[in-house]
Order: structure tokens, then C-alpha cells, then sequence
């Protein structure tokens, strides 16, 4: 039987006799109007409540008043919006959120981009309709499916109207995060020569702030911006011991902004936080053009010429940048290259000017350090296959263990890739699991050891109750991975 399909008949039956719900939605974008507006004081967003339309013009509606579709976070935000838009003095509504899969089905996706992660489905959803790709917070019970979950419709629904809501912030900010052995980016096509004058800057949170961390150089010992043991630092010459450094040091496990500028007629000063951080003499402004001509550089088989981010340059694979890392900019008065790292997934980013840097093993994050990546739900004794994720991307999954559980266990396994010891790298897989948030490398509860492949299987008695999450990735290519958690609930025996 279609459940599904009675759910919609008996909801049908029930929007037509209410007499409290509108039963028409806006035909033309152009009708579309803002019935309210409210700022949430939790995130201090301005939330705008769209006349009923269709999922896509609510969100060109939301482009074009600064936002998106909302982003629900979290438990409280949900409630926040159904007590504020969907019962409304007498008045019920359903709400469009900024959800869907409509790209591909089964990757659900925010509509400003923010990793999908916070889910709050009814019974039986999402559903397996082909066009079913849009998400709407249900304002009435619909058949087995609650008020306040999650359901999915089609675009533009004819048997109730659907509300848009828009949410005005600063939507989803990517970042990358270094791990400090061997992940940078090369950029292999041409930078902008700077000569009199050059400016470098970033915003960067480094994890640890000992030792030399180079946040980007130009080829062969030419110019560039690292950290010193604390201190900020200027590449202005072969020798590091001489290169000058600033007068302050920063911060670990906090984001910070550091600049350098350069002139070399005038001399060049530091700056963290916007804050004078130390001058360097004119008689140490050089700016070099990374064409030292090293024999480490020629033995490499590199260009040399190339510019790096979260590494020293060219023929030296040493004094990687361990830390989150953000909006690069490097320039003068005339011209500049601008790294933001707008993709949010990819093995590439793209620069303002277009040109293209190569990702080596830096990963995704948002500037809180989570990682990107699209979250699988575990459901118990349900297998799961065909899970595929580039070298250096992440796969995130998820179980919701509850309360007087027993035991689980957690079973992973892909024999599916190819390793020829003589000429590859051994393969080596980072699996970490956390309860209530999603781990990374340097904050996790549990570390997952592989030996020969990937295998896993973990077993653990009378775990928490909780969202129990679970990261993997890889130098290599993961192909057909299959995963599946089991879980059971402790009898109650009355004595």
C-alpha cells in the first residue's frame, strides 16, 4: 500500500474543510509579498515570511532581499520558527525552509549552502517521490506526520499553500583546514608580479603555534607570510633566521587576522588584528621574485615559479601550516590575487582573478572547524552501500542512540581500491567518532584503528545516549564502502 498516497488523500480532505487555511498560492513571482518580519535575538537574523508560493520563486524572493531560504541549526531555531510563523492568531501555515535535494536526489542541501547536518523528519519522510525534492515544516498534522517535522513536496504543491521563509545573515563561510604533515595548495598558473609594493594577508586559527608554518610563498624562496613560533614573519630572503618578524605573538585555537606590507622604498610593518604589530626596516623590504635557483627546488622536477598556500615553497616539503585558514589576499594598489574559498567541496578552489589552485589533503571546514560534508543517517540494522568519497573528502554519518541501550556496534568495510606498494603512498584511513558533535583530527572522543584495508568493527556496552557521529577519509580513494550499526535496547524486568 502507498502510504504515502493516503497521507496526502486524508490531508487533502482536511485542508479543504478548514476553514483556516488559505487554499491558493501566489501564481506570479511578482505577487509574492512580505507578510512579516521578524530579527530571532539568538542569532540576531532578520527572518521575512513570504506569501504562499512555490519553493523556487520564495527562493529567488529570499536572493533578491539579501538571504536565503532558512538554514535550521538546531532544535531551538526549528521551534523558533513554528511558534513565530506557522500558528499565527488563529491562522496555520506550512513553511518552506531552505532545504532540498533537488540536485540530486537523496543529497539534501541548504539553500545557502551550509552543510546539512540538524534534520527533524516526520514519520515515514523524506519520501521516495521522484519529484518530492523540497522541504517544508509541516503547520498541521499530516496523516501519521506530526506538526513542526520535517516533510517533502513537490515545487509548487497544489492542495495547501506553503509560506516561505526567508532568513537574512551571513549564510555559510568556508574555510580550509591544514593538518600540519603535508596539506597544501599549489597554484600553478601565473601570479601577478609585485615589485615596489606588496601586501599579504589572512585570516588563519592555528591549532598550534610552535614552529615554522608558512601560510603562503611565491616559487623558490620568494616572498611570503609564515608563522614563528608565535611571531608573524616575512620571507625576504633565503635564510628564515633573517627574515624579519613581528613584535607580537599570536594566539592559538582563535581566529586571527595578520597582515604584512611591504614597500621597498619606505620599509614595511606587521599587523594582527588591524593592530600595529612591529615595523620591519627598509633595508629588509625586499620582495623576491622566487627565482633563487636552489638545487632542492631543481632536484624537485617542480616549476618553481609555482605559489603555494600552507607550505613553504618550492623543493622544500617542509613547514606546513597546521590551523583553519581563510580569505588570502595578495596585492597592492593596482592589482591582487584573492583566495576565499567559496566552494565549500572539490579537489580545486578558484581565485577572484579565476585562476585555479590544486587542494592537497586540506579539507573543508566551516569556520568553526566542522567538517563539510553531507551527513548519512544510521538507522538501526539497516545497510547501507555504494558509499564513494574522493582522496582527502570526508564521509560523515550519524546514529541516534537512545536511552538504556545495551549494546552497539558499528561495521565498515571496502576492499575496493588499488595499491601498488612500489609507487604509491600506503594507504591510511581517519576515522573518528564523537558524541553530540562532529570530530576532527585534534578534537574527537574515539579513534577508529584500521590495519590492512578498510575494516571496521567496534563494539560498545551500555553507550550514552546521544547522537553518536562518525567521520572517514582517506589519502585514497574510498569505493563501494558498506556500513550498517546495530543497537538494542536493555529489557526491564519487573522483580
Amino acid at each position: 500500500m502507498n502510504h504515502k498516497a493516503v497521507s496526502l488523500a486524508v490531508l487533502f480532505l482536511m485542508v479543504s474543510l478548514s476553514p483556516f487555511v488559505q487554499t491558493t498560492s501566489a501564481n506570479e513571482i511578482e505577487d509574492i509579498e512580505v507578510l512579516q518580519t521578524v530579527v530571532n535575538p539568538a542569532n540576531n537574523h532578520t527572518y521575512h515570511l513570504l506569501s504562499a508560493s512555490s519553493w523556487s520563486d520564495a527562493a529567488s524572493v529570499a536572493r533578491s532581499l539579501g538571504g536565503f531560504l532558512v538554514t535550521v541549526d538546531d532544535t531551538e531555531e526549528d521551534e523558533w520558527l513554528f511558534d513565530t510563523f506557522a500558528i499565527d492568531n488563529g491562522t496555520t501555515r506550512h513553511l518552506w525552509i531552505g532545504l532540498s535535494d533537488h540536485q540530486s536526489e537523496g543529497d539534501f542541501r541548504w539553500h545557502d549552502g551550509t552543510p546539512f547536518t540538524y534534520r527533524n523528519w516526520g514519520e515515514g519522510q523524506p519520501g521516495e517521490g521522484d519529484d518530492e525534492d523540497y522541504v517544508h515544516i509541516t503547520g498541521t498534522n499530516m496523516g501519521t506526520i506530526e506538526p513542526a517535522t520535517w516533510n517533502d513536496l513537490e515545487d509548487d504543491p497544489q492542495y495547501f499553500p506553503v509560506y516561505g521563509v526567508v532568513e537574512v545573515g551571513e549564510g555559510a563561510d568556508y574555510a580550509l583546514r591544514f593538518d600540519g604533515d603535508d596539506d597544501h595548495i599549489i597554484i600553478d598558473d601565473n601570479v601577478p608580479e609585485f615589485t615596489d609594493l606588496i601586501e599579504i594577508e589572512a585570516w588563519i586559527n592555528v591549532a598550534d603555534t610552535s614552529g615554522i608554518q608558512f601560510i603562503t610563498m611565491l616559487g623558490d624562496y620568494g616572498w611570503g607570510l609564515y608563522i614563528n613560533n608565535g611571531y608573524l614573519a616575512y620571507s625576504n630572503e633565503y635564510s628564515l633566521s633573517q627574515n624579519p618578524t613581528s613584535n607580537m605573538t599570536i594566539e592559538d585555537g582563535i581566529w586571527t587576522h595578520v597582515r604584512v606590507v611591504v614597500n621597498t622604498s619606505t620599509g614595511g610593518e606587521f599587523f594582527l588584528n588591524e593592530e600595529p604589530a612591529g615595523l620591519i626596516d627598509v633595508n629588509d623590504s625586499q620582495i623576491p621574485a622566487g627565482d633563487f635557483g636552489s638545487n632542492d627546488c631543481f632536484q624537485s622536477g617542480e616549476d618553481c615559479d609555482e605559489l603555494f598556500i600552507g607550505r613553504m615553497g618550492a623543493g622544500c616539503d617542509c613547514n606546513y601550516f597546521h590551523g583553519l585558514l581563510d580569505d588570502l589576499r595578495i596585492g597592492n594598489n593596482d592589482e591582487y590575487t584573492l583566495w576565499e574559498f567559496t566552494e565549500g567541496e572539490g579537489s580545486q578552489t578558484e581565485d577572484s582573478q579565476g585562476l585555479l589552485g590544486d587542494i592537497h589533503g586540506a579539507a573543508w571546514v566551516m569556520p568553526d572547524g566542522t567538517i563539510i560534508a553531507q551527513a548519512i543517517e544510521l538507522e538501526n540494522d539497516e545497510y547501507y552501500s555504494d558509499i564513494s568519497a574522493s582522496a582527502g573528502d570526508t564521509l560523515l554519518f550519524f546514529m541516534d542512540i537512545p536511552d538504556n541501550t545495551q549494546y552497539a556496534y558499528l561495521n565498515m568495510y571496502s576492499w575496493d581500491f588499488e595499491w601498488e606498494e612500489d609507487y604509491y603512498e600506503e594507504p591510511e584511513y581517519e576515522i573518528y567518532i564523537s558524541k553530540d558533535e562532529i570530530p576532527s583530527a585534534w578534537d574527537h572522543d574515539y579513534e577508529v584503528e584500521t590495519y590492512y584495508g578498510l575494516y571496521v568493527y567496534e563494539y560498545f556496552e551500555w553507550p550514552e545516549e546521544g547522537t553518536y557521529w562518525i567521520t572517514v577519509s582517506s589519502n585514497y580513494d574510498i569505493d563501494n564502502l558498506e556500513i550498517n550499526a546495530y543497537w538494542e535496547e536493555a529489557l526491564n524486568h519487573l522483580n
